[in-house]
């Protein structure tokens, strides 16, 4: 699955060591043929499904991130709901198979806590 992210997309997929997993793209302007697009990290301590539905999800940031323009006023939440369906589609469409109703529980789990979180900030200022 990583190879084909890598080489579908110019992403560079490395370990990360931060707890948590992300998508960051390289700046416009720093851009060249030798470049990656972007940067996927997936957090070491993740059990190899959560690393999978991780990846999936990531990669549905960078389709996000693709067409910014047309997403770039959207609400977070519903971007992060729209990573997660994006991504599975991507390997589903690669023809990878990922239990849906596994990837479901855990794309819910993620977004419930991202609401959370987002609820705790707000709270706190």
């Amino acid at each position: 699955m990583i190879f084909d992210v890598e080489n579908d997309f110019w992403i560079n997929v490395e370990d990360g060591f931060e707890g948590n997993s992300y998508w960051i793209p390289t700046p416009d302007d720093e851009i060249d043929e030798d470049e990656f697009i972007g940067i996927i990290e997936l957090d070491v301590s993740l059990k190899p499904f959560e690393r999978i539905c991780a990846l999936a999800h990531e990669v549905g940031h960078y389709f996000l991130h693709v067409d910014k323009k047309f997403w770039m006023n959207s609400s977070s939440v519903i971007k992060e709901s729209l990573a997660w369906y994006l991504g599975y589609e991507y390997f589903k469409a690669m023809g990878y198979k990922i239990d849906k109703e596994e990837y479901r529980k855990e794309a819910s789990k993620c977004v419930d806590a991202y609401v959370r979180s987002l609820n705790a900030k707000r709270n706190s200022g």
